[in-house]
This record gives structure tokens, sequence and C-alpha cells, in this order.
């Protein structure tokens, strides 16, 4: 092996183990600093209606803070207290139909018992008889052993959703903490954000500063695209629900779109959360139309999301539609619910990285200077 090539393998080397340690590093120190990284991704979206406030209305900065973040809380709060609203509602609505419900299912299930089950059991029954006393006692045991695991299981089951209870009971300081924390660190980047803006122009005249300033104003740029890219996708289930609820004649049909568009939002969730058990219920109900209406209407939003959003998405972010679905799967395989919103972001980081001729400088240390020949000397 020539020594160039042993240099040029060195520097690999190094590359792969400096951008390794990079990587472990950054998410050691993520653990202790996520609350605040929050912060900074809420402040690069608030930050331009506090200017707006400072602009328009000569507000003070500090005051401009506290009403933007003021206002996106309360919006936030308000979806949550219309949700809640809304599911209490419908349950009050349910348990006033219960008893009906509960006599309709019970008739039905004594229906199916005197019909099918029962029938089956007197054969078993008079099987059993014929049985002789040996096979009798192993089938005894059997259903003895059967009965011991099952209690087992159920034993097991009730422990682990007691620890679970526990734990989230136990956790509810931690997470007033973060969210007091997560406010806080809010408010004062928001605040001081023109501070550091003048600290961060005096690197203008540094080398890798531009490529550094361009890698954060694709990921700003990214951060609002997907915040639209889901207020479309969220807004394209509200009018597929809205438009379901009006054929199969629900009552508040708008109400129901709006709680629907709401899960949505959440990764994993989405609107089979709420409309899986509302086509069981109805079913149990007898009320076929609506539970096959609503199972069709389900699987309408589930292939529409599934469609729209890698095309949505890259639009709005900057990738294109493979890339946007790569990066959502990707996102969701290595880090679960964040990967949903983590994914496209890392994507465009990557991207922001190629734009900046960030990798180019790292496979030209990589390659070494090209060797000077006879002529240019």
């Amino acid at each position: 092996m020539s020594s160039v090539r042993l240099w040029q393998l060195v520097r690999l080397v190094l590359v792969v183990i400096g951008m390794s340690a990079v990587i472990w590093l950054l998410s050691i120190i993520f653990q202790y600093t996520y609350p605040f990284v929050l912060a900074f991704l809420l402040s690069l979206l608030t930050v331009p209606l506090v200017n707006l406030f400072e602009r328009k209305a000569n507000m003070p900065r500090a005051l401009g803070t506290l009403l933007a973040l003021l206002i996106v809380m309360g919006l936030v709060s308000g979806v949550i207290v219309i949700v809640i609203s809304q599911l209490i509602r419908y349950a009050t609505i349910a348990a006033e139909k219960l008893p009906t419900q509960i006599e309709t299912f019970t008739a039905f299930a004594q229906r199916v018992f005197n019909e099918k089950i029962a029938p089956f059991v007197n054969d078993a029954y008079d099987s059993i008889e014929r049985l002789n006393p040996s096979q009798t006692t192993s089938l005894e045991g059997g259903i003895t052993e059967l009965g011991v695991q099952l209690g087992a299981a159920i034993g097991v089951l009730s422990r682990g959703l007691a620890g679970m209870l526990q734990s989230l009971l136990g956790a509810l300081p931690l997470v007033l903490l973060l969210f007091i924390v997560i406010v806080l660190a809010w408010f004062f980047i928001t605040k001081d954000w023109p501070s550091y803006m003048r600290q961060i122009e005096r690197l203008n005249e540094r080398k890798g500063f531009n490529e550094f300033e361009e890698v954060m104003l694709n990921l700003r740029a990214a951060l609002f695209g997907y915040a639209r890219a889901q207020l479309t996708l969220i807004s394209i289930t509200f009018g597929i629900v809205l438009v379901g609820m009006f054929i199969l004649r629900v009552e508040n049909p708008l109400s129901f779109a709006l709680l629907a568009a709401f899960f949505d939002l959440l990764p994993y969730l989405g609107v089979g959360t709420l409309l899986v058990p509302w086509a069981a219920y109805a079913a149990i109900s007898g009320d076929w139309f609506v539970a096959i209406g609503v199972l069709v209407l389900y699987i309408i939003v589930i292939v529409q999301r599934n469609l729209a959003e890698p095309k949505i998405v890259g639009s709005h972010i900057g990738l294109n539609p493979l890339a946007a679905l790569v990066s959502i799967f990707v996102g969701l395989k290595l880090f679960g619910v964040l990967g949903f919103i983590l994914g496209p972001v890392i994507a465009v980081l990557l991207k922001a990285l190629y734009n900046a001729r960030v990798f180019y400088y790292v496979w030209r240390f990589i390659v070494g200077p090209k060797p000077v020949t006879p002529k240019e000397r």
C-alpha cells in the first residue's frame, strides 16, 4: 500500500471515530439538556410573533414574549379543554344509552348461548361422561392446571397495571418540574433572542460561520415547514371526517370532526383511537349502518394519510416524497414516537449540511490535497 493510500485510510478512520464520538457525546448531552433543546425549538417558532409585537405595537420585548407564550399555551390549552369536554360529552351520551344497550347485548348473548354454546357444552359433557376414570382424572387435572395458569397470568397483569399506575403517579412531580423548566427556558431564550443574534453576527468574519448559519436557517425553515405540513394533514382529516359524519347523520358532526383531527395529530394513536371503539360500540348496539360506515371512514382516512403524508411533508420541508417517507420510518424505528418529528428534522439537517458543503470538506480531508504535477510546479 502506498503512503498516500495509507494516509487516506488513517484520515478516514479519524473521521469515523470523530463522528462516532460526536454522536455519542451529543446523545449523552441531550439526556441532560432536552428541556432546553425543546425550549429552543419552541423559541424558533415563537420569535416571529414576538418580533411582530415589538415592531407593530412598540411593545417591550419582555411583555411581547410573555404575551406570545400566553397565546400559544392558551391555544394549546383551549384545544385540550375542547377535546376533553367533547370526550366527556360523548361519554355521557353513551352512559345514558348504556342500560338499553346492555339489555340488547344481554339478549343477544343469551340467544347465542342457547343456540350455539349450550348444545356444544351438552355434547362435551356427554363425551366426558363416557370417559374411563383415568381419562376423567387427566382431563380434570388439565383443567385445574389451566385455571392455575390463568389465575397466575391475571395476577401478573394486575401487578403490572398497579406498577404502571404507581410509576405514572410518581412521575407527576418530575413532569411538573420539566414543564416549569421548559416554559422558563422558552421565555428567556425568546426574550434574549436579539442579543444572541448580535453575538452570532460578530462571528461573521470567522471561517465556517456562513456554513453554520446556512444549516440553522435550513433547520428553522424545516421546523416551520413541518408544522405547516401537519396542519395541512389534520385539516384534510378534519374535512374527510366531517363529510363522513354528515353522510352517517351523526349529531354534532363538527365537534366529532375536531376530535378526529386532534387524535390524528398524535403519533401511533391516530383517528383509530376514536373511530375503532365507536365502530365496535355501534356493532354491539346493532347499528350496523354506523358501524360499517365508521370502519369505511377509518380506512379512507388511513389510506389518505399514508399516501399524502410523504408528499406533503416532503414538499413543506424541502425533501422528495421518498426521502420524507424513509426519514419518517427510520425515525420511528430509532426514536419511537419522537422519531415522527426527529426523523424528518434530521433528514433536513443532513441536507443542509450537504448544501453547506460540509460533506465535501470532510471528503477533501479524507482524500488529502491533490498531487502537484510537474507542469503546476
